[in-house]
């Protein structure tokens, strides 16, 4: 990784629906990043569902295809597509839409690799609720249990791990 810090927040946006979804079109060309949408008619559209229950604000951050994060040889860095924050909470967000072959890679490369890199640029102890969601609009509810997996996340990077397209923020 590069030696200049990284400011995560620089391009944050207000989201001011309590009902809204994060959307990454599927353009590998264009390369745009991840949005939100609050308009709920277009739910069929929307990859992770984010209920902000609490009624505190909370920010959008676009990551992937937004923050430039290289490696040492000068390569594009494994990101997670969003982030979203308020006072108690920061939460990393990776979205999919594939059939099998996910999880792993969601979560050992992108949101890993994004949180690292997120504390070495800024400080990660501010936030009460520390939590990423993998979320894949093909398996909104994902059937069998990951809870080792979301476990050793947890120990090693003291941020809770979701499989789950449902992005609760409660008060």
């Amino acid at each position: 990784m590069e030696g200049r810090m990284i400011d995560f927040f620089k391009d944050e946006i207000p989201v001011d629906c309590s009902l809204f979804g994060i959307c990454d079109d599927e353009d590998k060309a264009e390369k745009t990043p991840a949005y939100i949408d609050c308009i709920v008619d277009n739910r069929k559209n929307w990859i992770a569902e984010v209920n902000n229950s609490s009624g505190a604000p909370v920010k959008f951050i676009a990551v992937d295809n937004k923050i430039e994060i290289l490696r040492e040889d000068g390569n594009l860095e494994n990101r997670c597509d969003a982030m979203l924050h308020n006072d108690k909470y920061i939460i990393f967000v990776e979205l999919k839409n594939q059939r099998q072959e996910w999880i792993k890679h969601a979560v050992e490369e992108q949101l890993a690799t994004t949180i690292n890199i997120f504390k070495q640029n800024h400080d990660i102890s501010v936030f009460r609720h520390k939590v990423a969601y993998v979320c894949n609009k093909q398996h909104p509810s994902f059937a069998s249990s990951h809870k080792e997996y979301m476990h050793k996340f947890r120990k090693e990077h003291g941020v809770r791990l979701v499989i789950c397209n449902e992005i609760t923020i409660k008060a």
